[in-house]
């Protein structure tokens, strides 16, 4: 058993050429979506990379996949567009082995796009359970065993390639907290992140705040409104959509998680035929 891996999601991949685009230095599981099934292994610089391919599409099907084949001590999820600093295993391992309480631990990862900036933290330090958890799966490192006694993996129905476009990381994190698995956030940064490109997020538009109100509905059923309203008044400066049309696309995106209908269905079958 290895002490580190990363578990890295990835789409139409042919080859490993993403090691060296990622600055890989460690083991890796690749779960790579594409129109066919295999398994490949390859070594370099002593190092074990895998790659399990289907025909599966979601960015939370593919994150499960991954872990499924895991069997590190210590595992980070990542996104093939992230680049990681040479020393990435070390850090990592470190800051697990100074706090061996903590079940999971937040990275750091640095950004060109000034809309998109990472939270980042000056001292590693234990979560409190009401704190806000604004981290994506990129940042996330988890025990391995930690996470499967509890029985924690990632929705299916939200993320790049589910029926509703975001809210995949945020489920995770919900369930690992309720769950009472141990936070802590760390001062180490491990990269950098381009968001160049995005599976789900076009801007501040009808999709994401359709999304939105999916997510509420689906996450905090008891406390919706106080969260869309939050969200209202945090996006107010975001985008050019109307306040009013940003409200009603929350509500039709909670409509439609109790429907199961995703954005492209529920405005074909809904909305163009109330026009």
């Amino acid at each position: 058993m290895s002490r580190f891996q990363i578990l890295c999601v990835t789409m139409h991949q042919k080859d490993f050429s993403k090691i060296k685009e990622m600055n890989i230095c460690s083991d890796v599981i690749f779960a790579n979506q594409a129109d066919v099934t295999s398994y490949e292994e390859t070594e370099f610089d002593g190092h074990h990379a895998r790659m399990i391919t289907t025909a599966t599409r979601g960015v939370g099907v593919n994150r499960n996949l991954a872990l499924t084949y895991a069997d590190a001590e210590i595992c980070l999820f990542a996104d093939d567009d992230v680049c990681y600093i040479d020393d990435l295993e070390q850090k990592i391992l470190l800051e697990f082995d100074a706090h061996p309480d903590a079940d999971i631990i937040i990275f750091h990862l640095d950004t060109y796009d000034e809309l998109r900036m990472q939270k980042k933290y000056p001292r590693t330090r234990r979560c409190h359970a009401w704190e806000r958890m604004p981290w994506g799966g990129i940042r996330i490192a988890v025990r391995l065993n930690s996470i499967k006694k509890a029985n924690v993996w990632f929705t299916t129905l939200f993320g790049g390639g589910c029926l509703f476009p975001s809210g995949e990381d945020s489920m995770w994190l919900r369930e690992a907290k309720r769950k009472g698995l141990t936070f802590y956030v760390s001062k180490e940064c491990i990269g950098k992140i381009s968001f160049d490109t995005s599976s789900w997020f076009t801007g501040y538009d009808e999709r994401f705040f359709f999304g939105k109100g999916a997510f509420y509905e689906a996450a905090h059923k008891r406390t919706v409104y106080v969260w869309m309203t939050y969200f209202w008044i945090r996006t107010i400066k975001s985008g050019s959509i109307k306040l009013s049309d940003r409200w009603k696309w929350m509500q039709h995106g909670r409509k439609a998680y109790r429907m199961m209908m995703s954005f492209n269905d529920y405005v074909e079958t809904y909305l163009d035929n109330q026009g």
